[in-house]
């Protein structure tokens, strides 16, 4: 591995952007497959979409705030390289998820 130009705050928080991602996709689809998840977060806050939004960033943090602990206080050990890489995969499948099931479902329906 590379020396990262990154702090492990960055490392950490950047590898949670990834996930919190790809998560989010998934709740969409679920929200939309499952009238239960979708009436339970309705009931939580104003919208569903605001439950949903709340949900994102408290996945962010906490899975960031784990990471930049992780490795004896020292956070995740990534180059610069693999980060960038991972944050972009992440967000792109997140998107993917969310792009192919709403048109998944248009061209069924």
């Amino acid at each position: 591995m590379s020396d990262s130009t990154f702090n492990s705050s960055t490392r950490a928080y950047g590898l949670s952007l990834a996930v919190t991602s790809v998560v989010s996709g998934l709740l969409v689809v679920l929200k939309e497959l499952n009238e239960g998840v979708l009436t339970f977060m309705k009931a939580i806050t104003v919208h569903h979409w605001v439950t949903h939004g709340l949900f994102d960033v408290a996945i962010f943090l906490i899975i960031g705030a784990v990471l930049s602990k992780s490795n004896q206080g020292q956070g995740v050990k990534i180059d610069d390289e693999c980060l960038i890489k991972a944050v972009t995969v992440g967000f792109l499948l997140g998107c993917g998820i969310v792009a192919a099931f709403y048109l998944y479902d248009t061209l069924k329906g």
